[in-house]
């Protein structure tokens, strides 16, 4: 009824349906009554204040339900943003202690090829020990025979030189009369 109010108080005031005609031969021009200005502004007023009362409750929800949507997400986001910050921060711990391991490493691979050198040298000790304990014991079986080879040319030289000696110094009569005297001990210990 309000609606339809004003649109026939503003229906009285209108000009005549001619009346096109006439302004645009005189340039006339009819003001609107300030009751009809009211009338526009209350209905107005009573259209979208019906429309927010019947529209609030699904507006707020869908406000409630839009606010909590981007409260979740910047919550999500927060925890988002945290958690990148803890694996950056892992991240770069790591970092920090991969110097330490690769220097650690490094020290180690030192240590242990410093170890295999002494190892190594230790070895190598070891064998020229039982080189030289061979080559010692070598020598010295050499030292031997040489002794004994040495010693029976010796032998061979005095044999030869004193057979000499005694075929200078002996004559047959003397050789004749040793011969005798062995032939009669060999006699003598046979019996």
């Amino acid at each position: 009824m309000l609606v339809v109010l004003p649109a026939r108080s503003s229906a009285q005031h209108e000009p005549p349906a001619n009346a096109p005609a006439a302004e645009a031969r005189g340039g006339e021009h009819r003001a609107e009554s300030p009751l009809a200005i009211v009338w526009k502004w209350v209905n107005f007023c009573i259209l979208f204040g019906g429309l927010g009362w019947y529209l609030r409750k699904p507006l707020q929800e869908f406000l409630n339900s839009r606010a909590k949507a981007l409260e979740e997400g910047l919550a999500s986001g927060r925890e988002a943003r945290e958690a990148a910050l803890k694996k950056l921060a892992e991240i770069e711990a790591r970092m920090a202690q991969l110097d330490k391991e690769v220097k650690d490493l490094k020290d180690q691979a030192l240590k242990e090829a410093e170890e295999e050198r002494g190892r190594i040298l230790q070895s190598a000790r070891l064998e020229a020990e039982k080189i030289l304990d061979l080559a010692r014991r070598e020598i010295k079986g050499l030292e031997k025979s040489a002794r004994l080879e040495l010693k029976s040319h010796v032998a061979e030289l005095a044999v030869k030189l004193a057979e000499e000696r005694l075929r200078s110094s002996i004559s047959s009569q003397e050789n004749k009369s040793i011969i005798n005297q062995f032939l009669q001990t060999l006699d003598v210990v046979k019996n």
